[in-house]
């Protein structure tokens, strides 16, 4: 059974939450090295010093960001672990997937690419946990894939997968107003499900 939590305590975990979903949606928007302390004080209405009083350096809120960024892969980790028989069945049910992440929360699917894009010259320990990450989720979809079918591009085109999932969710960012989601979603759909 859980242990009861006070009211300070659900606080201080409401505020770090926030102060990582705030971060999240900067580091996607403007990147890591351009969002400051003071953005995301400022953002939230709060001062830096009251940021500061949970997190000691913006290198400390991006390893958190980074791991809550993995944790998006989790559903769809737990979904490609059935035993799917159909494959066009599967690429639907990890669009209803997307659909509810874009819906809920647009800035998990954008900010690992953003992060991967900026990151990808630097490398170092932000780098390989933001391809760990990935790998969980290329894991997870190779797996399924091999299941219906043996190629030796498999894990490519898993990996091809998850950078169309993000591809689709900043298209449909851009193009706001000009094409909705659910188009965007069918076109990515006719594209990974034809002729299987």
């Amino acid at each position: 059974m859980p242990v009861p939590i006070n009211k300070k305590e659900a606080q201080r975990i409401a505020t770090k939450r926030l102060i990582l979903k705030t971060a999240t949606h900067l580091f996607a928007r403007l990147g890591y090295h351009k969002t400051t302390i003071q953005d995301i004080a400022s953002y939230m209405g709060m001062t830096t010093g009251a940021v500061f009083h949970y997190y000691s350096s913006k290198p400390d809120i991006l390893e958190d960001v980074v791991e809550e960024l993995d944790h998006s892969f989790d559903q769809y980790i737990e979904y490609l672990d059935h035993d799917h028989t159909d494959y066009k069945k599967m690429i639907h049910g990890m669009m209803d997937i997307f659909m509810n992440q874009f819906h809920d929360h647009p800035d998990t699917i954008i900010a690992l690419a953003s992060l991967a894009a900026e990151f990808s010259g630097i490398r170092g320990p932000v780098i390989i946990k933001i391809q760990a990450a990935y790998d969980k989720f290329v894991d997870a979809f190779e797996d399924a894939l091999n299941r219906f079918f043996q190629k030796e591009t498999n894990r490519a085109s898993a990996v091809c997968f998850i950078s169309g999932l993000q591809g689709v969710a900043l298209q449909a960012l851009v193009r706001d107003g000009e094409m909705n989601i659910d188009d965007l979603v069918a076109g990515f759909i006719s594209l990974v499900a034809r002729n299987r």
